[in-house]
C-alpha cells in the first residue's frame, strides 16, 4: 500500500470502533482487492456492515465510498511497476476466464459513460481539429497505441498531422515547428508525462490550442487543454487497457470525418492512384 495511505489510516486508527478496525486493517492487508470491491463486497471480506464501510471512508476524509476506492485505484496503479501490474491481473483471474473478465471490465465503463457529455466533447475536438492548420498527437509507451490510431487516419482523411513517439532530444525536433493555429493532442494516462507539457504550453504560447485525452478529471495538464475528453479505463486487477482510449480516438476520427468534406475525396484519391500504380 501505498506510504500516504497507510499514513492516513494511521492517524485516525485509535478513533476508529472495532468494526471500523477491521475494515482499516483488511484494507492495509489486501491493498490491491479494495481497487476491484464495491461497499457491500468490502463490508463482507472485513466483517462488518455496508454503513461501517462507509463511516470509515468518511472518517478519512471522502464523501464516500466510491470517493475513497477512486483515489485507492489512482494511488495503487501509480506506485505500481508493469510487471506487478500484469502479476495483479494474473492473480485475480484465471486463463478459462482472461476474455470474460476483460468484457465485463470494459462493459462496466461504457455503461457508466455520460454519453452526451462525451459526445459534446468529441464535436468541440473535432471542431478545433477541422479548423487547425497542422497537427500534433503525443502518446508515450501504451498511449502511444490511441495516438498511432489517431495520426494514421487524420492524414488519411487529409488533415497534415505530426506524431510524437519519441521523447528526449528528438522530441524537441516537432516542437520547433509549432505555429499559431495548429493543435495538439495528448494522451496521459494515470502519470503525467513531463514532455506532454512541454507540448502543451509551447502550443499555447504561439497561439494554439490543444486537446487531452485522460482518465483524471484533475489531471494537471487540465489547465492547458482547451477540450478534455476524460473516460475511465478497463482492464484486469491493476492492469488498464487501451482499448477504450483507442474506440474514443475512433470516435473522435468519425466526428471529423463529418464536418470534414474532404476525408472521403481524400481516401478515393489514395485509392485511385494505387490502382494507377498496380497496387489494389
Amino acid at each position: 500500500m501505498n506510504s500516504e495511505y497507510r499514513k492516513k489510516i494511521q492517524r485516525v486508527y485509535s478513533r476508529l470502533t472495532r468494526s471500523q478496525r477491521k475494515v482499516a486493517e483488511f484494507i492495509i492487508d489486501n491493498p490491491s482487492k479494495i481497487t476491484l470491491m464495491s461497499a457491500d463486497q468490502l463490508a463482507k471480506a472485513s466483517g462488518v456492515g455496508e454503513a461501517t464501510v462507509i463511516r470509515f471512508a468518511r472518517i478519512l476524509g471522502y464523501k464516500g465510498y466510491s470517493d475513497m476506492k477512486e483515489e485507492f485505484q489512482r494511488a495503487l496503479i501509480d506506485n505500481l511497476t508493469s510487471s506487478k501490474k500484469v502479476e495483479e491481473g494474473l492473480k485475480s483471474v484465471s486463463s478459462e476466464t482472461v476474455l470474460d473478465e476483460l468484457l465485463k471490465t470494459h462493459t462496466a465503463v461504457f455503461q457508466n459513460m455520460n454519453v452526451a457529455e462525451l459526445t459534446k466533447s468529441l464535436k468541440n475536438a473535432a471542431k478545433i481539429i477541422f479548423e487547425a492548420n497542422d497537427v500534433y498527437v503525443f502518446g508515450e509507451g501504451a498511449a502511444l497505441v490511441p495516438a498511432m490510431e489517431l495520426s494514421f487516419w487524420l492524414n488519411r482523411f487529409g488533415k497534415k498531422t505530426w506524431l510524437f513517439g519519441t521523447t528526449g532530444r528528438s522530441f524537441f525536433e516537432h516542437v520547433v515547428n509549432i505555429r499559431k493555429n495548429d493543435v495538439s493532442i495528448g494522451f496521459a494516462y494515470r502519470k503525467i508525462n513531463f514532455e506532454l507539457r512541454i507540448l502543451f504550453s509551447e502550443t499555447r504560447k504561439r497561439g494554439g490550442k490543444n486537446i487531452l485525452f485522460t482518465d483524471q478529471a484533475l489531471n494537471q495538464l487540465c489547465d492547458l487543454a482547451d477540450e478534455i475528453i476524460v473516460t475511465d479505463r478497463g482492464g484486469i486487477g491493476s492492469y488498464r487497457s487501451m482499448a477504450i482510449p483507442v474506440i474514443m480516438s475512433d470516435a473522435l476520427l468519425f466526428e471529423f470525418a463529418a464536418i470534414n468534406e474532404t476525408s472521403l475525396e481524400n481516401l478515393r484519391n489514395l485509392e485511385r492512384i494505387r490502382r494507377e500504380y498496380g497496387y489494389e
